[in-house]
């Protein structure tokens, strides 16, 4: 018996070390009620309203938060950052990495220019109905008939945005 303990002790030191080297990607409602002290229900009408950016996982709809998405929320609520060490993800340092938005609307909200057809709305757009981060990709698969830019790809800032990190992305030494 006291070798089946060992060997149950050893497992669980070994899964152990292997999440203390593990970043935090994603955060449930519950976890993100206990870091920001209100309720869960808050929790799910801040990710409904889409004051929270998140997704909805599986059969359940239960709903997931990127780390970085919860960052940016805290810090534009001015909810105190939890402690890294007790969510194994420094929140505020990412946070503060964050500095460009994700999606196209998101580029275009507080822009002047009018990256839209007439008549259209980035809420009806498919881009934005399904939340595609690379909208060109999405146009190039799809046709334009359901995407509402204004412009093409190649007038697009944030097409060479994108364009731009990708390729510094691929440029990074693995």
């Amino acid at each position: 018996m006291s070798r089946l303990n060992e060997q149950a002790r050893q497992a669980r030191q070994a899964r152990q070390a292997r999440q203390a080297h593990m970043e935090k990607e994603v955060f449930t409602t519950s976890e993100i009620a206990r870091i920001s002290n209100h309720s869960r229900d808050s929790v799910k009408r801040w990710l409904e309203k889409g004051k929270i950016k998140g997704y909805r996982v599986g059969n359940s709809g239960h709903w997931r938060v990127l780390s970085k998405d919860l960052a940016l929320f805290l810090e534009e609520n001015d909810i105190p950052f939890p402690d890294p060490e007790e969510w194994k993800v420094d929140l505020k340092a990412l946070a503060d990495s964050q500095i460009r938005p994700t999606f196209c609307w998101e580029f275009y909200r507080d822009k002047t220019s009018n990256h839209l057809r007439a008549g259209t709305s980035c809420e009806d757009c498919l881009v934005h109905k399904v939340k595609s981060i690379h909208c060109y990709a999405l146009r190039d698969e799809v046709g334009h008939r359901k995407i509402y830019c204004g412009h093409s790809c190649m007038d697009c800032a944030y097409f060479h945005l994108q364009r731009k990190e990708l390729l510094s992305k691929e440029m990074q030494p693995r």
